[in-house]
């Protein structure tokens, strides 16, 4: 039994708990509040929210149904956002947050649409009854939903997929927008390098392999398929010896994966513009090609060319990596664009967009003098606003070429097209979504993340997924400096700032084991990696680190002169400590083990003894951890340096005003 006081409090919870829960689910629509009419379903499919800032507003959701229903909002890409807040109960009333101007669409468990509404100030007020289900439609599929489970690319490797080194993907595809529907055809043409039996190549389960070939002396073999763990076998007729070509031509279709959350949870997004045209695009980085054409899904392979040829209805545009070799008007009301890369590409920066798209051309004359061809693909309800906007693209241009060497891919292009997601760097053809504002007058900070991977990322990969910061935060830091460049000092720390605010410290940056994309994948591949290396700024200085971030986009001098492929090369967490070491003169083991090699942060403790204070660094493992600290004073800032993780003072507690004032290191203190 319970002692009196226990019961007490178990009373005034049960009270508190009954109150919470009138209040939530039992609570009523104010009397003046606006009611909100159903719209034309037109929008569902066909509308998105208007870019900009709105005033907040009350929305009451009351549900006189006996069913549950599901609240979505429509987002500025055209596409239905899943709240998690969104769902109400059976006879339950639900306030929700949300904005003045936003569309609102509420369904149940079978997917059925039961009414759109669109907000507007004040207080708004919804009911759903019987009545919304006689009048319901469908959903549209593509939903976002962050809770969806995406796939992995990379990872364990198999000594058959190790065995061929994929040259050439010249890949055929017919996109039927209105059934979501694709058909086509893939041919692989690989080199052996190790005598090989089975040929095995990554596809999604939700396409259907239709039939393999091998192509030999002008003819075509069919091979068998075999699914293995995801993965499928084709078992060739003789072993095909080392160093010879082998050709595979895979045939496929079926609806492809739609992205649920693009670009991190990807494959295609069927999207609509304001006037129900089609707006799709692929996005596949962390999911891999694989799940929209078949190919060897490892980053450490890239194929050293592509060609890539689409059909799509005619008044359609598809755009992709490249340069356009032709236009095709064919009899069927089809349109073909072959378009072709003649530079190394990982699979997941090959790409397809399509719209009605308009085209803003412009040119660009870089460091080396060559005219660089810029291409901007657009929505036409944006040309203007777009024109205006991506003409800032040659600041940054400029900018990059000056800190990281010439653009890499001059012989092709610089192309941006419109996406109905927020970013993705795709060789040579950025996507970028419709949110044309700037953090400051002329600096868009996602599009000149986006054009800086065309260094890091596109030229210079990540040979495996454990060394994907280096895309990420070297990508990140890059904005770091131009910020500094636009607003000194303070735009420099407000930047770096920000990438301490979300640090998860839970995971190894460069683990010392092949990985896949998801168990590598966080917010700390990008703001971890950035801020160490403002880190590496204080320890080695500015223009040392510059050097650095030059040598890995271009360690060779002679390399700023190529862009015929042979600028484009792999990377890792060893070779840019390497570069590290060489340009400071130093050896940085200590710092990477332990900020690259172990998630935990080192600690700090302080503590007072006869002398004055005392400074100990403690570490996993009790790593060597050589960090000086700076200390701030009533005299001024003093940059200790410890001895075997220790560190005496002769002066008292409170005499330290401050410990990292500048804030240059990540640690964590013991209190």
């Amino acid at each position: 039994m319970l002692p009196v006081e226990e019961i007490d409090k178990f009373r005034i919870t049960i009270l508190a708990l009954f109150f919470f829960t009138c209040t939530i689910y039992g609570q009523k629509i104010k009397s003046n509040s606006k009611k909100l009419e159903t719209l034309d379903w037109k929008i569902m499919y066909c509308g998105r929210a208007e870019i900009g800032k709105k005033d907040p507003c009350s929305l009451y959701v009351k549900n006189e149904t006996a069913y549950v229903i599901q609240g979505y909002r429509l987002d500025y890409y055209n596409q239905l956002v899943k709240i998690k807040s969104g769902k109400i109960g059976p006879y339950e009333t639900s306030k929700l947050k949300t904005k003045t101007n936003e569309y609102w669409v509420f369904g149940d468990s079978l997917n059925n649409a039961l009414g759109i509404f669109k907000t507007t100030s004040g207080t708004n007020n919804i009911t759903i009854d019987d009545s919304n289900f006689k009048e319901s439609v469908k959903l549209p599929k593509s939903i976002r939903d962050r809770s969806t489970i995406g796939t992995p690319s990379g990872g364990k490797i198999l000594i058959e997929q190790q065995s061929y080194d994929v040259l050439h993907y010249d890949l055929k595809l017919e996109i039927f927008t209105e059934r979501q529907y694709i058909k086509g055809n893939n041919t692989i043409t690989a080199k052996v390098l190790k005598d090989l039996e089975d040929f095995v190549f990554d596809l999604d389960s939700l396409l259907t392999i239709e039939n393999v070939y091998l192509k030999q002396n002008n003819r075509k073999i069919k091979l068998p398929v075999k699914t293995i763990n995801g993965k499928h076998w084709c078992k060739l007729p003789t072993v095909s010896k080392k160093d010879r070509l082998i050709i595979i031509d895979i045939e496929y279709s079926g609806n492809p994966r739609i992205a649920t959350h693009a670009p991190y949870k990807g494959g295609f997004s069927w999207n609509k513009t304001l006037d129900c045209q089609p707006w799709i695009a692929t996005s596949c980085q962390i999911d891999g090609a694989d799940v929209w054409l078949p190919c060897k899904d490892y980053q450490w392979d890239e194929a050293d060319s592509v060609n890539l040829s689409f059909t799509v209805p005619k008044g359609l545009k598809a755009v992709s990596n490249g340069i356009l070799t032709n236009k095709i008007e064919n009899n069927n009301e089809t349109t073909t664009y072959d378009w072709k890369v003649e530079t190394p590409i990982n699979n997941y920066n090959i790409t397809l967009n399509i719209a009605p798209y308009a085209f803003i051309p412009d040119t660009y004359v870089g460091v080396t003098k060559d005219s660089l061809d810029l291409g901007y693909w657009v929505l036409p309800e944006n040309l203007d606003k777009a024109t205006e906007f991506y003409a800032h693209s040659k600041k940054y241009l400029k900018f990059l070429e000056l800190h990281l060497g010439p653009y890499p891919f001059r012989k092709e292009k610089l192309g941006v097209v419109e996406v109905p997601f927020v970013a993705m760097e795709h060789q040579t053809i950025i996507a970028f979504g419709p949110n044309y504002s700037t953090k400051y007058p002329e600096y868009n900070s996602t599009l000149f993340h986006e054009i800086s991977h065309e260094w890091f990322g596109n030229m210079v990969t990540a040979l495996d997924w454990k060394d994907f910061w280096i895309q990420e935060s070297l990508t990140g830091y890059m904005e770091a400096l131009y910020e500094e460049s636009l607003r000194g000092e303070q735009g420099y720390k407000e930047k770096v700032a920000s990438f301490k605010r979300r640090l998860l410290n839970k995971n190894p940056l460069a683990p010392a084991t092949m990985v896949n994309s998801r168990q590598i994948y966080s917010g700390d591949s990008y703001n971890k990696g950035a801020y160490l290396l403002h880190t590496l700024r204080y320890l080695m200085g500015k223009d040392n680190l510059l050097e650095v971030l030059r040598l890995m986009s271009y360690p060779d001098k002679n390399l700023e002169l190529i862009n015929d492929g042979g600028q484009c090369r792999f990377t890792s967490t060893d070779e840019f400590f390497s570069i590290v070491n060489r340009v400071s003169g130093q050896d940085f083991s200590w710092f990477k083990n332990v900020y690259f090699k172990n998630a935990t942060l080192p600690k700090l403790s302080i503590t007072e003894n006869k002398e004055g204070v005392m400074l100990k660094w403690f570490t996993k493992s009790n790593m060597d951890f050589s960090m000086p600290l700076e200390i701030k004073t009533e005299e001024g800032v003093l940059k200790i340096h410890f001895i075997d993780g220790l560190a005496q003072l002769n002066f008292g507690m409170e005499e330290i005003v401050e410990i990292d004032p500048n804030k240059w290191i990540l640690f964590e203190k013991i209190e």
